[in-house]
């Protein structure tokens, strides 16, 4: 399927523009998504309230000589059908911070197919979710038992943070989708995927991988308040940054501060967001997350990504 023409970058569109529903761990029962596009082997397009949304799939990893096919599969499976959104908090974020989900299509767990297909292997979430983990590990051992996929041969083992006997591997790791790496005992290795972290021996190897050192962060010294009062002070900073990064032009730093911006428009949507929740007809509130969302959104597109 190809990809959707408002979409400019396939590999990081709308990956960072986590659904509304999603920020809060909440999907409306039974609403529908038409798919737009398939992204890539775990990454799908679709249209909400207008927008085009990516989301990574929970609970499967395609290994690199799957993605080819599991990608195609999924464009057969999808191409032109609506689609249910699974989602909880325990599934865990993609590198980018959107929310992974579980794909219904026409009462079938397209996660699971996945995985039934030997195209993809069990991947466990930020905590454990047996109900909608297990779909995906029966389907992976009726793969396994059937030589499918990545398992004709001896398939590769899943992604580990340390050996047998707990031995570290580098001093160095990032996680498999992670443009960055950082030290192995870093608060980022910490909170990250630990199933999906890759380890370095020195920096000189994770760069040659084409991994780049992490960015220090810029306080940006936002409120800390969850208030409308606070989100509309956290929103005219983002706007403000947004601002900076048009005026640097065709710069590496223009790059750096849609990075910027991003970060602190989705501290501001995420307060948007709760307090549309409590106060849903509340239509200026609401539009204040609209806003919020497009420049959100705006802020990937316009960055370039290496």
């Amino acid at each position: 399927m190809r990809a959707h023409r408002q979409l400019r970058m396939p590999a990081v569109i709308g990956a960072w523009l986590a659904m509304l529903c999603l920020v809060h761990g909440t999907v409306p029962a039974g609403e529908t998504y038409a798919v737009l596009s398939v992204a890539g082997p775990d990454r799908v397009v679709v249209q909400y309230r207008g927008l085009p949304v990516a989301v990574s799939l929970a609970h499967v990893d395609v290994p690199e000589a799957q993605r080819q096919a599991a990608q195609q599969a999924l464009s057969d499976q999808l191409q032109g059908k609506k689609v249910e959104l699974l989602f909880l908090a325990g599934f865990g974020t993609d590198a980018y911070g959107g929310g992974r989900v579980q794909l219904i299509c026409e009462g079938r767990n397209i996660n699971a197919e996945l995985a039934a297909a030997g195209l993809a292997r069990f991947l466990p979430g930020a905590k454990v979710e047996s109900l909608f983990e297990q779909p995906v590990k029966d389907a992976q051992a009726k793969a396994e038992k059937a030589k499918l996929g990545l398992w004709a041969a001896a398939g590769p083992p899943p992604p580990s943070a340390a050996p047998a006997g707990g031995v570290r591997k580098g001093l160095f790791c990032s996680e498999l989708d992670n443009a960055y790496y950082f030290a192995f005992d870093s608060p980022d290795a910490a909170k990250a995927n630990q199933e999906r972290l890759i380890y370095y021996p020195d920096a000189a190897t994770a760069e040659r991988a084409g991994k780049k050192p992490k960015p220090a962060m810029v306080d940006e010294n936002l409120p800390s308040g969850t208030s409308e009062a606070d989100a509309d002070q956290i929103f005219a900073k983002g706007k403000d940054v947004y601002s900076q990064a048009i005026a640097k032009g065709n710069t590496p730093e223009r790059d750096q501060l849609y990075g910027r911006a991003f970060t602190v428009l989705t501290k501001a949507m995420q307060i948007y967001s709760a307090l549309c929740e409590k106060r849903p007809n509340d239509a200026k509130l609401g539009e204040k997350l609209h806003q919020c969302m497009q420049l959100r959104y705006g802020a990937v597109k316009q960055r370039r990504f290496e």
